[in-house]
């Protein structure tokens, strides 16, 4: 069975040296950054050299899973996953991606590297978010190498854990860099400040919050989590600029 661990790198150089050397010393082949390939018989001890760099222990199943649920209502399987790896060249600023990104509903594993559900039509009936054909196409257009890895699932319990809770903390600071934003262009409209620039940031704002309403409603779905009072908090910041700037 092929297993995968993916892990944060460290961000000491000492460190983002020494866990390749490490791995490598263990037969392990680096496949994308902080994503390797690892034999199943050294698992244990590659999550031991990766215990402080938030592992996660992937496996290649022939199936295509669906997500399980608990009676108590928590998922005990996010189901099959896409990841898609790439390489953009250097004059694609890396803002580009990041904003073809906001719609999709896809989990951050390490840099370069992000796990979408492979049942992504099942939660997205309109096709209005980009799912892993969708991103890989668009790293192809910008002329950067791609790898797609379908049929991936959590190895461990932990892992599937920890897929989790990439979701809820990269949904709960998207909504909370909308925030911020807000209450920054709120303080900007208190001083008088450029109020076409204002209204030119808040449009952006509006476009993003939409967007992540859109990937918020897809993850209830997907994983049954609930996010609907960062959302709340967010509405609350773009209303309270927006009827400031409307009143200037």
């Amino acid at each position: 069975m092929v297993l995968y661990a993916v892990y944060r790198a460290p961000k000491e150089s000492k460190g983002r040296s020494l866990v390749p050397r490490r791995l490598r010393e263990l037969g392990c082949r680096q496949v994308h950054r902080s994503f390797w390939e690892i034999k199943e018989e050294k698992a244990s001890k590659v999550l031991k050299v990766l215990e402080k760099n938030r592992p996660i222990l992937l496996k290649r199943v022939r199936e295509i899973r669906k997500p399980r649920f608990m009676k108590s209502g928590g998922i005990s399987e996010l189901g099959s996953l896409v990841i898609v790896m790439y390489a953009a060249p250097i004059e694609v600023k890396r803002e580009r991606i990041k904003n073809f990104l906001v719609k999709a509903p896809c989990i951050r594993l390490c840099r370069s590297v992000y796990a979408f559900s492979q049942n992504h039509s099942f939660f997205d009936r309109e096709n209005e978010l980009v799912d892993a054909f969708k991103f890989a196409t668009f790293i192809k257009g910008i002329q950067g190498d791609v790898k797609v890895i379908p049929r991936v699932v959590a190895a461990t319990a932990g892992s599937n854990e920890r897929l989790l809770q990439e979701v809820r903390g990269q949904m709960e600071g998207k909504v909370s860099d909308i925030i911020e934003s807000c209450k920054e262009l709120y303080q900007k409209a208190l001083r008088g400040d450029d109020i076409a620039s204002i209204r030119s940031s808040l449009s952006k704002n509006k476009k993003r919050l939409l967007a992540v309403k859109k990937v918020v409603a897809f993850h209830e779905k997907w994983v049954r989590m609930d996010f609907s009072r960062s959302l709340m908090k967010s509405y609350k910041a773009f209303r309270k600029v927006s009827s400031t700037v409307n009143r200037k």
